[in-house]
């Protein structure tokens, strides 16, 4: 059995995706009462062997503060939600400015992601996308996140309203403890500077659009980026103030970072200056 951690979301009443979406269970924190009166023994039993407790107990350690998680069986699937989490607002820290954004997430676009888990379960991607010495769960949320860009372009989706994924995921490493398993930004945004080819391989079966959107792709140089991620990101001064990454590696990271930095209002080339980082006037030049 496996397990993810991730801001999900899911309203009382919520329109499939063109293609049905797969087999689940969902249990939401603010309806647990019902949820729990539903519940499978199996699923019950997974719980408590997970996180020993009540029932109650058992889905809100199974939560521990996050959105969502998703629990996967041989056959069966179980979400375990909470709505609240996705009120609030990003507080992002960054070179000792404190600064505060609305939610990025949304029902729909967190919950597409979630169902992704499920719908690649079996993709052969997940093993022709693991890297040594990085997360083990890098290739789920990379397929997840793709399964997301496939239903939000089969339901008419502009390309710019995917980029609030990469912004998610930017964020998610700009905090004292980077989240590199949710990190998907070296797959996702060089697809995005593909708009017309992306929107035509979202007409596919979803295999057929993992296939297309991914053998296409080079495999990035992670490890790399992570020196980098954390000399940049950490709470202290690096020893040398100096690049600390070959130039191609060191561009190609900051383009992939710089729309973010946009988002959250910052003067992004002086930032970037500051890091010994290069500004791209256009970054997909960079990034394809």
């Amino acid at each position: 059995m496996n397990v993810w951690r991730g801001m999900v979301f899911f309203t009382l009443w919520l329109a499939m995706p063109l293609a049905a979406a797969p087999a689940h269970q969902l249990c939401r924190l603010d309806a647990l009462e019902s949820c729990l009166e539903g519940l499978s023994p199996q699923w019950r039993g997974i719980l408590n062997q997970l996180w020993p407790g009540t029932p109650k107990e058992s889905v809100r350690n199974a939560l521990a503060g996050q959105g969502g998680v998703t629990l996967l069986t041989e056959s069966d699937a179980l979400i375990l939600l909470d709505p609240q989490s996705l009120k609030r607002p990003h507080l992002v820290l960054l070179d000792k400015q404190l600064i505060e954004r609305p939610p990025l997430r949304t029902f729909r676009s967190t919950y597409y992601h979630e169902i992704g888990h499920v719908a690649t379960r079996s993709s052969p991607w997940l093993t022709r996308l693991a890297r040594p010495n990085w997360p083990q769960h890098w290739p789920e949320e990379v397929l997840a996140d793709l399964y997301l860009f496939w239903t939000q372009l089969r339901e008419g989706a502009d390309v710019e309203e995917l980029w609030s994924q990469v912004h998610l995921r930017n964020l998610g490493l700009i905090q004292a403890r980077p989240d590199w398993t949710h990190w998907t930004t070296p797959i996702l945004a060089p697809l995005l500077c593909q708009p017309e080819a992306l929107k035509s391989w979202s007409r596919r079966p979803l295999e057929q659009f993992l296939d297309a959107a991914l053998s296409t792709q080079s495999a990035p140089p992670l490890a790399q980026y992570r020196l980098l991620g954390e000399r940049q990101f950490a709470l202290t001064k690096p020893g040398i103030a100096q690049p600390y990454l070959a130039s191609a590696h060191r561009a190609r990271w900051a383009a992939m970072l710089q729309s973010t930095l946009d988002w959250l209002g910052l003067d992004s080339e002086a930032y970037l200056a500051r890091h010994h980082l290069p500004h791209q006037s256009a970054i997909c030049p960079i990034l394809l």
